[in-house]
């Protein structure tokens, strides 16, 4: 791992735990055994650090989402979609918290936000293809992605309190209720 890399795991590592406004750029220093100066060779403030690790998230979650998708069920692409960005939450727990706590607004501008967006461009395309297939309720986009993802990270938090298992079994209930929220139903 070189050192910015060592930089942006501490940084993650650190305000994970302790929040941004308590993780000075000296500690992160210390534990990522470089110096100071260092940190400032790679990145001018702990805000673009910051920006740095959500903008790597997000570039993830496009291509998490979207990895082996069934070819022509889209019941089930949108439950492997759902699997996927579960898995990844499950086993990367610091990007989960991250996005939790840290990469949300006043943290993260709406600026860089809107930057990333394009790291979603096919998520969104999938969902429009269907609500145009009429697999998917004609409603906004935004609150189709939130009832879907929304759900995901409701289930991977109680998880991560150890509020439910979550088993096979209440995976599946969670996947078919979010289903069932977004599915095209006939008016």
């Amino acid at each position: 791992m070189d050192k910015k890399q060592k930089i942006i795991l501490t940084m993650l590592e650190l305000v994970v735990e302790q929040g941004v406004h308590a993780t000075p750029m000296s500690q992160v220093a210390k534990e990522a055994n470089v110096a100071v100066g260092t940190i400032y060779h790679y990145f001018d403030n702990k805000n673009q650090i910051i920006e740095e690790i959500y903008s790597m998230i997000c570039q993830d979650f496009g291509v998490v989402l979207m990895a082996n998708l069934p070819e022509d069920n889209y019941k089930k692409q949108c439950e492997t979609m759902w699997l996927n960005l579960y898995n990844y939450f499950v086993g990367n727990p610091l990007a989960f918290k991250f996005m939790e706590f840290v990469g949300v607004p006043p943290i993260i501008s709406t600026e860089i936000r809107l930057k990333n967006i394009k790291y979603f461009s096919n998520i969104r395309d999938f969902i429009l293809s269907g609500i145009l297939k009429k697999e998917l309720r004609n409603v906004d986009l935004r609150l189709i992605m939130q009832m879907t993802f929304g759900s995901v990270v409701s289930v991977a938090r109680l998880k991560f309190k150890e509020e439910l298992p979550m088993n096979q079994k209440q995976i599946k209930d969670a996947m078919r209720m979010t289903w069932d929220s977004i599915k095209y139903v006939e008016y």
